[in-house]
């Protein structure tokens, strides 16, 4: 059987509030976020970020493939587009990629992408993390959820 429940629990964290999501283990990770356009500021340009904390039994977390789109404007066989994001790593010298920062409340973020909202016309945006290309089995991520606010 190959359902949700197997790779991920979802559990209250009295310091943060809120429920999220625990990684038990994949082979293909696959986060994916939507939104309706019209639930947003119209005219305005957003930035999307997946909230998230590594525990001590991580692995094979390094770099993932993000974007954000909207959803009526994907074409087929664009699923594995995106640009490089690291999870786990420093940024060393020379590498080109979006790294991820802490913040204010202790939980790290990576920027999925950007994103302007017109007039809210223009349906469903869909924020994505992926990793496919490596079958390595991938544990420790616990996440908090997307953040989307105003650039």
């Amino acid at each position: 059987m190959d359902t949700p429940e197997h790779y991920w629990t979802w559990n209250y964290l009295p310091e943060s509030g809120c429920d999220v999501a625990e990684l038990h283990r994949v082979c293909f990770l696959n986060i994916v976020g939507k939104i309706d356009s019209k639930r947003l500021t119209r005219k305005t340009s957003f930035g999307a970020y997946l909230v998230f904390k590594l525990n001590d039994q991580q692995q094979n977390l390094e770099r993932a493939i993000a974007s954000v789109r909207f959803v009526k404007e994907k074409a087929k066989g664009t699923d594995g587009e995106g640009y490089t994001v690291f999870i786990t790593k420093s940024k060393e010298h020379g590498e080109h990629g979006i790294f991820p920062h802490l913040r204010a409340d202790e939980w790290m973020e990576i920027k999925l992408g950007e994103f302007f909202n017109n007039l809210g016309e223009d349906g469903e945006v869909e924020m994505t993390l992926m990793e496919t290309s490596n079958d390595k089995w991938k544990s420790g991520l616990i996440v908090k959820g997307i953040d989307i606010r105003p650039n």
